[in-house]
């Protein structure tokens, strides 16, 4: 079967990283670790696994900086990694085949499936006591058991990703979409639940600020998450253009500000200052120091300016919690201490506890769909054929240009 497949090698991660600079387009060309590869459908390896044909694979912005090779080859998260990988986790697939031990599924039912590769997915029993905890992302065991190294499906090289015409999955993965509930809006369940439990991990509160950095898809929907926990707080976002704006605005931004990629850090801080009445002093070298601020900052870039950026932003004994998964860069930690803040870090989905119930975050997701508590139709702006993948990385690459809030591949339909 067609698979978009990525490995990276030294040598080649190296040169594509230096042609990048002047040449942005090497990250998808065959000077890259990203193939369009014939591979053998994946096995089930127990009873209880499942094979799924994806109807969308949605394209993550952790994908994208991988592939565009803008995160540090020395990660940590190379050692729960396993390449070369078939990419993918964001899908709604249609169940294809069934081990024998499966009962609750069938052929032809409609699913997402969470990625997580824990220790329910693995059998191994008894469960660590994050599994236990329902904390199941952040499970000691994605190195041992009976399956190969890999935290997630779409990052190993055993179970497949959504951007191939099959992939594999436990049993316990499964999650039943409502009929309600369409393809284009299925695909977006786990990127939205993943703010939601970044916002669930740490609620503003009715009289509390709150700052949203990074205006792409996942801060959109932690604005989104805020407004559909009730909270009536006075919350503030920073965009790149116009749409972004638009957007944050329709999800209950009472301000924003728009920062250009070539401001200075100085006419960064002063643009946000505004906002919640803080003052911005010059230090040396360009840099700046931020006094007051808010009480709660999402950081849904991840970057090392970015985490710096919120942490001066909030103000003392404020809160910021990181959103966007945050590698290897250079950040200012002086207001983490000097402000004594609290630093939050939010990875994936959990079983949460949400108005007196245990509930995986994809089903609080779909709770508020059906009761339109959020809207998320418009948002898969986007959709290419998996043969058609540089196109799509072009247009991601270009996101202001483009208008590309979600995109997603359609397995299926690669020659």
């Amino acid at each position: 079967m067609p698979a978009l497949t990525f490995d990276a090698r030294a040598v080649r991660w190296a040169a594509a990283k230096v042609v990048g600079w002047v040449w942005p387009a090497v990250f998808w060309s065959r000077l890259s670790g990203l193939r369009l590869r014939q591979v053998p459908i994946p096995e089930l390896p127990s009873p209880r696994w499942v094979r799924l044909r994806p109807l969308l694979g949605g394209i993550c912005g952790t994908d994208v900086a991988a592939i565009l090779q803008r995160a540090h080859p020395a990660s940590i998260l190379q050692t729960i990694s396993s390449l070369p990988a078939a990419l993918g986790h964001e899908n709604v697939s249609i169940v294809d085949a069934v081990g024998p031990a499966v009962s609750r599924w069938r052929p032809g039912d409609r699913v997402v499936v969470e990625s997580a590769l824990s220790c329910a997915v693995r059998e191994i029993e008894p469960v660590c006591p994050m599994c236990a905890a329902g904390r199941f992302t952040l499970c000691r065991h994605f190195r041992t058991g009976p399956l190969p190294v890999g935290s997630m499906i779409g990052w190993n090289n055993f179970t497949g990703g959504s951007w191939s015409r099959f992939f594999i999955a436990h049993e316990s993965q499964l999650y039943r979409v409502p009929d309600a509930i369409d393809d284009e809006v299925a695909v977006l369940t786990d990127p939205f639940a993943g703010a939601l439990h970044a916002v669930l991990r740490r609620t503003p509160a009715d009289h509390e600020t709150a700052l949203i950095l990074g205006a792409g898809f996942v801060g959109m929907s932690v604005a989104a998450a805020i407004r559909g926990m009730g909270s009536g707080c006075q919350l503030a976002a920073v965009v790149r253009h116009g749409r972004q704006a638009e957007m944050m605005q329709r999800f209950g931004a009472n301000a924003v500000v728009r920062v250009l990629r070539s401001d200075s850090q100085a006419i960064r801080y002063g643009h946000v200052a505004k906002l919640v009445g803080a003052t911005v002093v010059p230090s040396k070298f360009g840099h700046q120091a931020f006094f007051g601020g808010f009480d709660v900052v999402y950081d849904c870039v991840g970057s090392g300016q970015s985490l710096t950026d919120a942490m001066k932003y909030a103000k003392s004994r404020g809160t910021v919690v990181e959103v966007g998964t945050s590698q290897i860069g250079l950040v200012d930690t002086a207001p983490l201490w000097l402000d004594e803040l609290t630093l939050i870090g939010a990875n994936g989905r959990a079983f949460e506890q949400y108005e007196g119930r245990t509930m995986h975050t994809y089903e609080i997701v779909f709770e508020w769909l059906r009761r339109r508590r959020i809207d998320l139709t418009g948002l898969l702006t986007h959709r290419f054929r998996v043969d058609q993948y540089k196109e799509a990385f072009r247009t991601l690459a270009d996101r202001g240009g483009t208008g590309v809030i979600k995109a997603a591949f359609i397995p299926g339909k690669a020659s």
